[in-house]
This record gives structure tokens, C-alpha cells and sequence, in this order.
């Protein structure tokens, strides 16, 4: 039997959400909520079954087992409570929420009700970030050392460098948590003397130092992370080769070159080729079957959490230029 979807949330990116979910036979979507009739417009090509609404509460009414909340970042907490309440399991486009407080009461009451929760962090369910996590709980980078990353977009659509951390920030911050569960001891970040970039840095109980640099109006498009570990470094670069990893030893220039250095790309490095399936579509089948087999996420909704928890801590260090630093306690 099917999984009785709602979508609350039809934009850019819920429409990419629609498009997946109408793909996989796991799915039925009942119902599409979005306040833009041109939006629901365009959704009746991907659902043509579906219910066309403008609230969350008539979406609720479609009888669904679960819920995908991919509007404005804003609404996240509030409409993932409402879907949570009525007895309906749960997606949230990442952030969870824009205050921990909140992002804490989503997981809470997921636990308390028995519902499933999941958070959206796509580059989680990414083939080649799988195998890098792989690659380092293996030890097979050695002991980590660093982990830089760039997530640069162009278009300047997500509002300045404060957007542009809680928009695109969780995605390298997850992958982090992946890589290393260790506790954060220090976290800082500062902004590019005009403002348009924030550079986060943060050290780990495990020694494990990382470097994040966000932009939502570069001009060009980058998505890079490296993982320096005493034996190997790996560096993937998901705009050049979204496919494979390029895999150096730990000697010479390449390890200690910057995410953004293109000797960490040298020919001289291996590239471990990873078999390819669309992130988004696996993301999208591993929540199907946590609903139908009642099981824990990857990426639940506590996870959801710490990583809101550190984009407030973080936040609040943001000045121009210099950055105060905050301890993780």
C-alpha cells in the first residue's frame, strides 16, 4: 500500500519535492498546499490526483500519513508541530525551524507521539558524501584533521550572508556531524568586508578543525568539501565531477591545500568513481520506508536540531570582519 502524502509547499524547490515524489511508486500524493494559485498550478502537472488547497489544514483533511514542509524556513517549525499534532509523520526542508527552542519542541514531540521526523539535509543522501562518511568511519583517511568546505551560489536570492548561513549552511554542517560526532568546542564567523560572504570555523572536542565558507551571490556556482585526514585526503567536488571523489596521500602541497585550491584537484590524485543515483530521489525513497517500516531516520528531526542549535550559536558571532569567538558548552 502507498504512503498518503501531503505537500505543504509548492515553490522552486517543493515543485522538486512534487517532481520525486510523483516518481516513486511508494507514493500517493493526496494533496498539494500552497497560498500561490500559480503554483498549484503547475503542481496539477506533477499531481494530477492530488487536492489542490491553500492551507495546511485542508491538506491535513486529505487523510495523509505523512506531511512534507518545504516553505519558507520561517513557517518550518510551526507547520511540522501542526502536521506532528494532527498524526501525520513528517519532512522538513532544512532548516528545522529558525530558533533551537522550537527546532527542540518539533523533536520532542515527534518522540513523545511515536511520529517519524525527518530534516531535509540533502547532501546527507548524496552517493559520494556517503562514501566519504564511509570512507572515514572506516579510518581509511586515517585520524581527521580538517574539513574545509565552499557552498557558493550565485543570484543573490537568499538575502546577504545571514540567509545565506541558515539557508546553505546546514548542509556542510550535517555532513560534519557525520563525519565527526565529537562535541563542538569553539565556533566563530565573520563576514567578507561587503558583507556577501560568512566564513564559519569551528573546532571539534576530537582535535577535528573545519572551515566553512557560504555566499548566496558569488559569482560563480561552487559546492567543494575536503576532509584532510594523517594518511589520506579526500576532496569532492560536486559541480566538476558530482560522480567521484579524488582521493591524495597525506604528503606535500595537496594536504594542506585550501577547499578552493586547485591542486586538491591535481590528476595526480585518484578518483574513486561512486556509482550515481539522484540525491534528492534517494532521499525521498529512504523517508517513504522509514514511514512504511516505522523506522528511525538518518537525518531526524533532533539532528535537525543540533545543527539549528549551531547556526544560532554561530549566528551571534557574526560581525564584520573580526569574529568573537563562542564557546559550545
Amino acid at each position: 500500500m502507498s504512503v498518503r502524502v501531503a505537500l505543504v509547499g509548492c515553490g522552486r524547490w517543493g515543485e522538486k519535492l512534487l517532481r520525486a515524489l510523483s516518481e516513486n511508486a511508494r507514493a500517493r500524493v493526496v494533496a498539494v498546499a500552497d497560498v500561490d494559485r500559480g503554483r498549484l498550478a503547475r503542481a496539477r502537472a506533477l499531481a494530477p490526483r492530488a487536492r489542490l488547497v491553500r492551507t495546511v489544514d485542508e491538506a491535513l483533511a486529505a487523510r495523509v500519513d505523512a506531511v512534507l514542509v518545504a516553505t519558507p524556513p520561517s513557517s518550518h517549525g510551526e507547520l511540522a508541530l501542526r502536521a506532528l499534532e494532527a498524526g501525520a509523520d513528517v519532512f522538513v526542508e532544512k532548516p528545522l525551524a529558525l530558533s533551537a527552542a522550537q527546532a527542540d519542541r518539533c523533536a520532542a514531540r515527534a518522540a513523545a507521539l511515536g511520529r517519524i521526523g525527518m530534516v531535509g539535509h540533502l547532501l546527507r543522501y548524496h552517493p559520494s558524501v556517503v562514501h566519504l562518511v564511509t570512507l572515514a568511519r572506516e579510518r581509511r583517511l586515517g585520524d581527521l584533521v580538517s574539513f574545509s568546505a565552499a557552498r557558493l551560489s550565485t543570484g543573490g536570492a537568499l538575502g546577504g550572508a545571514r540567509s545565506a548561513l541558515w539557508t546553505l549552511g546546514p548542509h556542510d554542517l550535517s555532513v560534519l556531524s557525520a563525519l565527526d560526532p565529537s562535541p563542538l568546542v569553539e565556533a566563530r564567523a565573520h563576514l567578507s568586508p561587503g558583507g556577501e560572504h560568512v566564513t564559519l570555523a569551528a573546532r571539534l572536542e576530537s582535535g577535528l578543525a573545519a572551515q566553512i565558507e557560504l555566499c548566496s551571490s558569488s559569482p560563480t556556482k561552487e559546492r567543494r568539501l575536503r576532509l584532510a585526514g594523517s594518511a589520506r585526503v579526500a576532496v569532492f567536488d560536486d559541480v566538476r565531477a558530482p560522480d567521484r571523489l579524488v582521493l591524495l596521500d597525506g604528503r606535500g602541497a595537496a594536504a594542506g591545500a585550501a577547499v578552493g585550491d586547485r591542486d586538491a584537484l591535481a590528476p595526480a590524485g585518484h578518483e574513486l568513481e561512486v556509482p550515481w543515483r539522484e540525491p534528492l530521489s534517494v532521499e525521498i525513497e529512504h523517508f517513504l520506508r522509514c514511514v512504511e517500516d516505522r523506522a528511525p531516520p538518518l537525518t531526524p528531526l533532533d539532528e535537525g536540531a543540533a545543527v539549528v542549535r549551531l547556526l544560532e550559536r554561530v549566528e551571534a558571532t557574526l560581525a564584520p570582519v573580526e569574529a568573537r569567538a563562542v564557546a559550545a558548552g
